[in-house]
């Protein structure tokens, strides 16, 4: 038997699930160009913009993986 759903929870989720593969895609998108631009910048001989690079980098990748935790864990605990 199929519940009934509302259209307002509908468009939650679709609004919520766009948030989140905008978040995820550009945090991602963010760790790519940090390491790449701080492996360039390294090369090149500009230590502080390598480490300026790594660190946006690292700081990326903890909201990534913050953002996938949380989202697996609410997938999860929903039921």
């Amino acid at each position: 038997m199929f519940g009934a759903v509302e259209a307002g929870d509908i468009f939650e989720v679709i609004g919520v699930s766009l948030a989140a593969a905008v978040v995820v895609s550009t945090t991602f998108s963010i760790v790519v160009l940090g390491g790449a631009r701080s492996t360039e910048a390294r090369r090149g001989g500009h230590g502080t913009a390598a480490l300026v690079w790594g660190a946006l980098a690292v700081i990326a990748f903890a909201v990534f993986a913050v953002a996938v935790v949380l989202g697996v864990h609410i997938m999860l605990s929903k039921s």
